[in-house]
């Protein structure tokens, strides 16, 4: 943290106060950043790239409408400024104000690699994914190379069903997100390009959410079949360890952090989720969507108390948290309120409700005493302990998160409910997936209406409730 006397302050030209404050933004403190680059834009206030400096460091700092004020004057002494126009555009797409955005965009002087990229954020994110891919390709026609807008259009690409250039973009992600291109290095072993794997050993990592992991761990059966008798090393989440071990894979070690009993030796490694770019995989071809882990029930904490005259339904209201500021918008859209649930129990009393919801948001049950016999968090503790609970089920509803693809893996019925626009591996139509058999997706009509989708799917389980109910 730098130190500076108040007669250096008032003696500083623009220029050192913009060093300092560079100093101080690289060190991410904020307080002493903002306070310099609001001095040098007092002396300079018509200098556009000074204020525009400040907004960015405004967003930095969590402090959204005094940025987007800076960048409202930064346009007042530039108009139609694209550098000022892509930072703002930037700002409301992480906000998910997303028509904002657009509009913004199209006061712009000119159009460059960033304006094309926001303004593909934007649209894909109000679901018109065709003029989104559309807008996309302007931004790689200008720069070819951005990695953002390639991984971009990699999922606009798989979302549309073309997984012949989709997979191979997905890529991409390697070049984006630092976790995964800091990590490849570390293994001291080439990146498998797809080559013969007789007599070779293959370490594959496990990345992104749980959810991913889970939905991709079926290719190991792909690769398994091609090369039956190549060992494979399969390192995951911690809490996915013990779940994965259950796979049905020949010669597959799981292990987490190499915390193999010995130290292995492999000739190449992989990320998870290259696997169906290095496989040929195609929507046509998705393995095991019948279900590939074991429903196993446990006795002990895990055995549930049931009614054996009601139908067993487990529910989880809210997607997992996070404290990126980027993502936050997402989770939320993703999540309902819980009173939905509170509703859905008092009309259908021939259901028995299941909470297994994690983390914070649990504790909204013990709110409402009436629910308190169905929180089943403290005893959830692994993977292993939520597939029990989902085994002694007759069906899952749920938002967009990991346990959804845990019930599609065991192959329990699961009810997943998507906002207006879903992720792309849910498409933007239809009720069924080509992923897991046993799931039927519930979309908004309208963007933020949870309420005609609980109608419906009331409807929905009234119907089954005499297919679903177990002998």
């Amino acid at each position: 943290m730098i130190e500076l006397a108040l007669g250096d302050l008032e003696t500083a030209s623009v220029t050192q106060l913009q060093q300092w404050a560079e100093q101080a933004a690289s060190q991410q403190d904020w307080s002493t950043a903002l306070q310099l680059i609001e001095l040098a834009a007092w002396q300079e206030p018509e200098n556009s790239a000074i204020v525009r400096c400040w907004g960015d460091w405004l967003a930095a700092a969590g402090q959204v409408e005094e940025a987007i004020a800076a960048y409202q004057a930064a346009l007042e002494s530039q108009p139609g400024c694209p550098q000022a126009i892509a930072a703002w555009a930037a700002v409301l797409n992480d906000q998910g104000r997303f028509a904002e955005a657009i509009a913004l965009l199209d006061q712009a002087s000119e159009q460059t690699t960033d304006l094309w990229h926001h303004r593909t954020v934007a649209l894909q994110s109000l679901g018109d994914w065709p003029k989104a891919l559309t807008s996309c390709d302007r931004a790689l026609q200008l720069d070819p190379m951005m990695a953002e807008a390639q991984f971009l259009r990699s999922k606009l690409r798989l979302g549309l069903g073309d997984w012949s250039q989709g997979w191979p973009e997905y890529e991409s992600r390697l070049l984006v997100f630092p976790e995964l291109c800091n990590r490849l290095p570390s293994f001291g072993r080439p990146l498998w390009q797809g080559e013969d794997l007789t007599d070779k050993t293959l370490l594959i990592w496990g990345e992104q959410g749980y959810g991913d992991q889970i939905q991709f761990a079926r290719y190991l059966s792909v690769l398994r079949d091609r090369w039956p008798e190549t060992p494979l090393l399969l390192l995951v989440s911690e809490p996915l360890a013990a779940l994965f071990q259950q796979l049905a894979i020949a010669n597959l070690q799981v292990a987490t952090q190499f915390t193999f009993e010995v130290e292995p030796a492999y000739d190449f490694h992989l990320p998870l989720l290259s696997l169906p770019e290095r496989l040929g995989a195609t929507a046509e071809t998705i393995p095991l969507a019948q279900g590939y882990l074991p429903r196993s029930p446990q006795s002990g904490s895990s055995k549930l108390k049931i009614n054996p005259h009601q139908l067993q339904v487990g529910f989880v209201w809210q997607a997992g948290e996070t404290s990126d500021r980027r993502y936050q918008w997402r989770q939320a859209d993703k999540s309902v309120s819980l009173e939905y649930f509170l509703q859905l129990r008092l009309k259908l009393e021939d259901c028995q409700f299941w909470s297994l919801q994690l983390g914070s948001a649990s504790q909204a049950l013990q709110q409402n005493p009436d629910w308190a016999d169905c929180d089943l968090s403290d005893q959830i503790h692994s993977f292993t302990d939520t597939a029990a609970l989902l085994s002694q089920l007759d069906l899952l509803i749920t938002v967009d998160t990991a346990i959804a693809h845990l019930a599609g893996a065991l192959g329990v019925p699961v009810w997943v409910l998507l906002p207006k626009v879903a992720d792309w591996r849910w498409g933007n139509t239809g009720t069924t997936t080509p992923w897991y058999q046993s799931m039927q997706l519930y979309r908004q009509e309208i963007a933020g209406d949870w309420r005609s989708v609980f109608d419906q799917l009331q409807r929905d389980l009234e119907q089954a409730l005499g297919r679903l109910r177990p002998c």
